[in-house]
């Protein structure tokens, strides 16, 4: 998985990614999803980001004071996943839902398909989980 950000999203699969905005932009219904599921309100052209290792020194960030991005780089790992605290309460401030999650909290209103398309890159506990499991197998 290339492009895993430092608390386990996935670049590649997020509409706000600068590079998918540029092939194929579903801008509009990340919003809309974001707004359903997390009860975040961004407009579909504000939404936009160059992914948080982008070290441009004009990188467009979605969340500018993400706690997660600043601990990661003070304890110098490449993500969560490789902290011994993991999961922590500043992990927590940005965990993602997973899908039965996202299930329980939409009912009869949750659509499988629309959650992968717009909210599995922010399945990061799911992901970091599989990770440690991986790396501990070894």
């Amino acid at each position: 998985m290339s492009n895993m950000t430092m608390c386990g999203y996935c670049c590649d699969l997020c509409k706000a990614f600068a590079q998918n905005i540029k092939t194929n932009d579903k801008r509009e219904g990340l919003a809309s999803a974001w707004k359903k599921y997390y009860n975040l309100d961004f407009k579909a052209e504000d939404t936009y980001c160059d992914g948080c290792r982008c070290e441009k020194a004009d990188a467009k960030r979605i969340d500018i004071g993400c706690p997660v991005r600043k601990c990661v780089l003070e304890k110098r790992l490449n993500h969560c996943g490789d902290c011994n605290d993991y999961p922590c309460n500043i992990f927590d401030q940005r965990k993602g839902l997973c899908a039965e999650e996202a299930e329980c909290q939409q009912g009869e209103e949750f659509n499988i398909d629309e959650y992968n398309e717009y909210l599995l890159a922010y399945d990061n506990k799911v992901r970091l989980d599989k990770y440690i499991q991986k790396k501990h197998s070894k």
